[in-house]
């Protein structure tokens, strides 16, 4: 096979919504184009080329040829990033790269049924094990990096530093009554984050979005017509995701209205969730 974009260079290509969160500096600070070949004899030396070696045979549509080149699938840069990347970074780029707007599923770049299934036949690949692991915290859906980052806050086990608060359903769509449909102006809406067995959803409230009376005024309609639906609403702010005991406190609060409890009982929790919770933007988002 001949030489293709992989790693950073091709997570690059995939344009994966707010790449610099997910990746940091490590995308910013890469001053190489990441190439892999899959023999050792074309693992030459090329002034600004990084080149990797992949001599371990590659599942079917792992390498795509697009814009007149060939480039690492989704898949396979979720794989090859396994190694690089700390759990956390690696389950936000696999949510980022299942996410897409309310409603529009086709345009997620890639989905966590063809995540599983691309690595179910990665075996002996490095970083499988690690890429495993992480699968299992991904959804699809979410639509922003904010959404991804206070999903993973409430709902990844306590050894990795979340609260545990697992069964949420990114952007749930609800289907709103003519009366309803006409107030909002729209047919349907999207909560959030959504605990369906319990109606409940979490409304997260960012600065940008929601910061103008008329959007508040909004939101609070929008709140008490979904209330006519049977439906609970919480909103969480970005004050609220940044303040480390206010999210404790919200935290506690819909675990309680879920019927749950927290209970932490490992020592992992404090350096996790400070490792969990370096993954927010420096600016408001």
């Amino acid at each position: 096979m001949a030489r293709y974009l992989s790693h950073l260079s091709a997570a690059a290509y995939w344009n994966i919504p707010y790449i610099e969160a997910v990746l940091g500096s490590e995308i910013a600070d890469a001053k190489t184009v990441d190439f892999t070949v899959s023999k050792s004899s074309e693992r030459f030396q090329k002034k600004g080329c990084n080149i990797h070696l992949c001599e371990i045979d590659l599942p079917l549509g792992a390498v795509v040829f697009r814009d007149h080149k060939m480039v690492a699938s989704p898949e396979l840069v979720f794989l090859q990033l396994a190694s690089k990347l700390n759990i956390h970074k690696l389950i936000l780029l696999g949510l980022q790269l299942c996410s897409h707007p309310p409603g529009k599923y086709t345009d997620a770049i890639t989905t966590k049924k063809k995540l599983k299934a691309f690595l179910a036949k990665s075996s002996g690949h490095r970083g499988q094990s690690k890429a495993l692991r992480a699968i299992k915290y991904i959804e699809d859906g979410s639509a922003s990096v904010m959404e991804s980052i206070a999903y993973m806050i409430l709902t990844l086990p306590h050894a990795l530093g979340g609260y545990g608060i697992r069964g949420a359903i990114f952007n749930f769509e609800i289907n709103l009554k003519d009366e309803a449909a006409k107030r909002l102006g729209q047919q349907r809406c999207f909560m959030d984050l959504y605990y369906k067995p319990m109606k409940l959803a979490v409304e997260y409230d960012s600065f940008t979005f929601h910061n103008s009376p008329s959007e508040q005024g909004r939101d609070a309609i929008r709140s008490v017509i979904l209330n006519r639906h049977g439906i609970d609403v919480m909103h969480l702010s970005t004050i609220q995701i940044y303040d480390r005991k206010a999210f404790t406190d919200f935290a506690a609060n819909l675990a309680y209205r879920l019927g749950k409890r927290i209970e932490i009982r490992t020592g992992k929790f404090d350096e996790m969730n400070t490792l969990l919770r370096a993954l927010l933007p420096s600016g408001n988002v």
